[in-house]
């Protein structure tokens, strides 16, 4: 007999939590809890349950909790360098994918027929349009002569946003992308110059970790929590002056030395998120929680 593993979140899953889930459950898809007793009833799951609304679990996750914490207690996940924190629960992070590099970046230039340098990302979540008229403001001083603005996501806003970009004079530097595939995102990582995550939300913060694993700078809002947490392989910018964001992100292409820091940082970061770490750490605790052994099994393909 074998016991499944499951991963659920709340009624009322944050971003955040949906995307601990989601990479949980690719992490796990092979797992297998071994059960020595044969009965004619299959055993229950053994479930992991994600986010603070979540009413019963097995082992139960705070993403943004206390991540010294054990179980049976909540127990939170560790982010980014943590001394002594190599036992410590994380999320695997999405490094460079597939196909070769040089191949994604050519797939999704083409894609999205990128053509400019400077190519400035923006990741964001669109509610209130507060962190995206930040962005808009900031390229208006950065890229007038040359270069591109590239909203991930923000295909599905284009009808909302494109009179405000039109009105800016940005139209020919606003680049409205669509949901991308996991490669299409590695090659436009490898090949964008900076992204920019303006939102008081560290919701989406989560996403760095690729971004950080495929050596792109990132300037962030800084607010105590992304200090906190994600601080560390940033820039930092105050407000909501898009001329304040507009020097910080030529600071951030343009000085070659400031720019080597921020990626040596980023990489430093998302190395405690490598999948292979990742995994023996969840095993391990998965074990100890259920009392059983993780076997992987090969009825089931990634």
């Amino acid at each position: 007999m074998v016991r499944l593993i499951r991963i659920s979140t709340g009624s009322h899953a944050t971003e955040l939590d949906k995307a601990v889930a989601q990479r949980l459950g690719s992490l796990m898809a092979k797992w297998r809890l071994t059960e020595p007793k044969r009965s004619w009833l299959s055993p229950r799951p053994f479930t992991i349950g994600i986010g603070e609304r979540v009413r019963s679990s097995d082992l139960l996750i705070h993403p943004l909790g206390d991540p010294w914490a054990k179980w049976p207690g909540p127990v939170g996940l560790g982010w980014g360098i943590v001394p002594d924190g190599d036992g410590l629960l994380r999320i695997p992070a999405n490094g460079p994918t597939g196909g070769g590099l040089d191949g994604n970046v050519f797939t999704v230039t083409q894609d999205l027929r990128l053509s400019e340098r400077p190519r400035v990302l923006y990741l964001g979540a669109y509610r209130d349009g507060s962190g995206v008229s930040i962005f808009f403001s900031a390229l208006k001083r950065v890229l007038s002569d040359q270069g591109e603005g590239i909203l991930l996501g923000g295909l599905e806003h284009r009808d909302r946003l494109a009179p405000v970009v039109a009105n800016l004079g940005l139209a020919q530097k606003i680049v409205f992308a669509p949901s991308l595939s996991q490669n299409q995102l590695s090659g436009l990582y490898r090949s964008a110059d900076l992204l920019v995550y303006p939102e008081r939300d560290t919701d989406l913060c989560y996403q760095l970790l690729d971004v950080f694993a495929h050596g792109l700078p990132v300037l962030l809002r800084d607010t105590p929590d992304a200090r906190n947490i994600w601080g560390y392989p940033t820039l930092l910018v105050e407000g909501d002056d898009g001329g304040a964001w507009g020097e910080a992100i030529q600071e951030a292409i343009l000085n070659t030395r400031f720019r080597e820091i921020l990626i040596r940082r980023g990489l430093e970061f998302a190395e405690s998120h490598e999948k292979q770490s990742v995994s023996r750490v969840w095993r391990r605790v998965v074990e100890e929680v259920s009392g059983k052994t993780v076997q992987i099994s090969p009825m089931r393909e990634d």
